[in-house]
């Protein structure tokens, strides 16, 4: 459960207000609305990347994954081993996870190849997989399905689902086949709630 309270982020010419909610525990809720209602600015205020008013209370750890991959020129295993190794994580005891994972993926067989040498959609399911691999409480995706063929999101689609028993997911998202197929809490951003 993710509870926001009179939350606010202050921004030089603005602030965006966002309405009192309950984000459900182990669902999948969509954050919609248009283009500067500030859905972006929920997920990085709700992983504490930037700075907020009000309260916004949960247990565990949130992680954040962003509209584009950002890979280091390594080998597509040590990319995604990299929060493990800054965590001093043992990286055998989630090796299991990682090859569950990257075959739902479809990029199993690509993990000893430079990440420089992927599509565009390839180090998105890369990152993408980085991002989930230590298993946060709460994941938040901004916008996962940018650069993914139709094949490669019905794949993120099957990982979403086998994620959503252990985790709660909060996606920001305009593909409406998408959003369809996954959606169990809509929380809708509109209105006059951004004060210039």
């Amino acid at each position: 459960m993710i509870k926001l309270e009179h939350v606010s982020t202050p921004y030089p010419d603005f602030s965006i207000v966002f309405p009192n909610v309950v984000f459900p525990k182990n669902k999948v809720t969509f954050v919609t609305g248009r283009n500067g209602v500030g859905k972006t600015s929920l997920l990085k205020a709700i992983a504490k990347l930037i700075p907020y008013e009000g309260v916004i209370e949960y247990t565990g750890f949130a992680t954040y994954h962003f509209q584009e991959p950002i890979l280091f020129n390594r080998s597509v295993f040590d990319n995604i081993i990299y929060p493990l190794k800054i965590r001093k994580l043992a990286v055998s005891d989630y090796q299991d996870n990682l090859y569950a994972y990257a075959k739902i993926l479809g990029i199993d067989q690509l993990l000893q190849r430079s990440a420089k040498e992927l599509s565009s959609g390839e180090k998105m399911k890369v990152s993408m997989l980085r991002s989930i691999l230590f298993s946060p409480t709460i994941l938040l995706l901004d916008e996962p399905t940018t650069h993914l063929d139709l094949e490669s999101i019905e794949q993120l689609t099957e990982l979403i689902r086998v994620l959503k028993k252990d985790m709660t997911l909060i996606i920001v998202s305009h593909n409406k086949a998408f959003i369809n197929s996954l959606q169990d809490f809509n929380y809708h951003l509109g209105g006059s709630h951004v004060y210039r």
